[in-house]
């Protein structure tokens, strides 16, 4: 009998893996996590020092240290309290799991470490329900995905809510699909409430991902539970809500506190006129028409070419190459998928995709409508792309493998089993170049970040500091002790000027009446109110102005205006300077 005839088609997928990874597989995830850590070091640690990008980096790390301080998950600055934009999941990992000073125990790091958890859980998600290959496969895409690792060096939400919402799926697949005759009652609710409470995290890290319970409801629509006969199914509904919903709680109670309303969002309180009753945060027109920020093309365009790894196509300048994963890892993912749908039994493998393509179509959707474009924002949900890329390349290599060892194979099984290995070149070398990229980077250290050490070992602790920087961002730095007062309420969009005072100024002008740090210049000329403050405080105590160097002609005008009337009144002495900011002294002229 020849061997075409008697030859079966190999498995889908492998059978008797064991529970504990082989040293091999440890060896080669260790090198992963290992690559992980070297690109994110060659990349340097400034933006993450600077709590990049701002606003959001800074309003993460201040509400962390203000939830420490037990006001809250909210920004304190000049002496006052004001709402965060954000909901306070982040913040509250955070302030659990960070202790210690900003530059010892930099806030990025915890980012850096949650995305080793999240390749390693990726890893084990993948190799548990489709081998080992696919697991180390599925784990190097990750740990090589440039939005991934540009984000594990960031005090950003975007990989901490991707670690969460992997082991989410993975509390789902323990609640879902476990058959064991001796689960008892109890063990069962706590699977699914523990998958109720990674759920609800989630949302309060992201507001937009309560859309993971639509992934829940079409997993099971698509595969229905082992045990769905209405007590067991009205158990698991119950533990669900009861996990999801203790966050939630916390997350409403502290809205109402900080807001004045549990519904309010404090977006919607620093800028109401986009996110405000009368905002256009959500539209159709955002579809295929711009949006922000400097996104041409429209949000459909630009997330459907990035889910299929061809965004290198729209020419963006900072990154040709790809920011989710490359072509050849989409078209593996769309192989996986393809394989685990067709494959009858595999129930859990089966349920786990419906769950994360549900919840990644649900949120992909949802940004398509949304003002701003980021990559970022579906990265929660691309955790089963990663998975089904995994599992589709190891499949697809595989079956090519037994179409080359079998000689009646036909010129069309020949023709595919070269597709594959193109593909596999393709991921290889593109892989490769992402690695090279970030591994030849030159780490940069932060000039600004250094100043402000040295001020904050010379400058006594009852100092005024006048400064044109972000009194947020002086108050983590240099301390609640010292007075800050801002330079002016401007904010041209240069790295540190300042968002928030410029905001509040702002609704202060609309109306609000609560009370603002002062500022020295509200407006061309000097407050005289302000003038006199300053020469009150310099007969008592130390008072130093702190300037960042301008990045535009228009702002660096402006600074030398206010400059020239400051040294109308008072006297500078030089301290000390750098390329990102200059010290100075100011007493009373004689």
């Amino acid at each position: 009998m020849s061997r075409a005839k008697s030859s079966k088609a190999p498995p889908a997928f492998p059978s008797g893996v064991t529970e504990i990874p082989s040293i091999v597989e440890w060896v080669i995830l260790i090198a992963i996590e290992s690559l992980v850590m070297a690109m994110v070091r060659s990349g340097g640690s400034q933006r993450g020092l600077e709590l990049m990008p701002w606003p959001d980096g800074l309003e993460y790390a201040a509400s962390a240290v203000n939830l420490a301080a037990g006001r809250g998950a909210v920004l304190h600055f000049g002496g006052y309290t004001y709402p965060s934009r954000y909901t306070g999941g982040y913040p509250l990992i955070l302030e659990f799991l960070r202790h210690g000073s900003f530059t010892r125990d930099p806030p990025f790091l915890l980012s850096t470490a949650l995305g080793m958890v999240s390749v390693f859980g990726v890893f084990w998600l993948a190799r548990g329900l489709f081998g080992r290959a696919a697991g180390l496969i599925a784990a190097l895409l990750v740990a090589l995905s440039p939005v991934f690792l540009t984000y594990s060096s960031l005090v950003m939400s975007d990989v901490p809510t991707f670690c969460v919402t992997i082991y989410a799926a993975w509390a789902l697949r323990e609640a879902a699909s476990s058959k064991e005759p001796k689960l008892t009652i109890a063990k069962g609710a706590l699977a699914w409430l523990i998958f109720g409470l990674f759920a609800g995290f989630s949302t309060i890290m992201r507001p937009t991902n309560a859309v993971i319970l639509g992934g829940l409801a079409v997993c099971i629509l698509m595969v229905p539970l082992e045990k769905r006969d209405l007590s067991s199914l009205l158990k698991a509904a119950i533990a669900i809500a009861i996990g999801f919903a203790i966050p939630v709680i916390w997350q409403l109670h502290q809205n109402s506190i900080n807001l004045g309303s549990a519904f309010a969002s404090g977006y919607a309180w620093w800028v109401p006129e986009v996110y405000g009753a009368g905002g256009r945060t959500f539209s159709i027109a955002y579809l295929f028409g711009p949006t922000m920020p400097r996104n041409p093309h429209g949000n459909v365009i630009v997330y459907l070419t990035t889910l299929l790894g061809l965004d290198g196509m729209l020419g963006d300048r900072g990154n040709p190459r790809y920011f989710l994963y490359p072509f050849a890892a989409g078209v593996f993912a769309i192989v996986g998928f393809i394989a685990i749908f067709r494959t009858p039994g595999r129930t859990a493998a089966r349920r786990l995709m419906w769950f994360g393509l549900g919840y990644l179509a649900a949120l992909t959707g949802l940004y398509c409508f949304y003002l701003f474009t980021d990559v970022a924002f579906v990265l929660p949900g691309a955790f089963i792309l990663f998975i089904a890329a995994g599992a589709g390349a190891a499949i697809a290599n595989r079956w090519m493998r037994d179409v080359l060892r079998d000689q009646n194979r036909s010129a069309g099984k020949l023709a595919a089993a070269a597709g594959v290995i193109v593909l596999d070149l393709l991921l290889i070398v593109s892989l490769a170049s992402e690695a090279a990229v970030r591994l030849s980077a030159q780490p940069a250290s932060s000039a600004m970040v250094e100043a402000l050490e040295s001020l904050d070992s010379a400058v006594p602790r009852d100092a005024t500091i006048v400064s044109n920087i972000s009194l947020q961002f002086l108050d983590l730095y240099l301390g609640e002790e010292r007075r800050l007062v801002g330079l002016n309420s401007l904010d041209p969009g240069e790295r540190f000027t300042d968002y928030h005072l410029h905001r509040l100024y702002e609704k202060r002008a609309a109306g609000w009446n609560g009370a603002v740090p002062p500022v020295v210049f509200d407006g061309d000329q000097m407050s005289p109110a302000a003038a006199d403050s300053l020469a009150s405080a310099i007969a008592k105590t130390p008072v130093y102005l702190l300037i960042a160097a301008p990045e535009s002609q228009d702002y660096a005008d402006v600074l030398k205006s206010e400059l020239d009337q400051l040294q109308g009144k008072f006297a500078f002495e030089p301290v000390s300077q750098n390329e990102a900011v200059a010290v100075y002294r100011l007493s009373a002229r004689k």
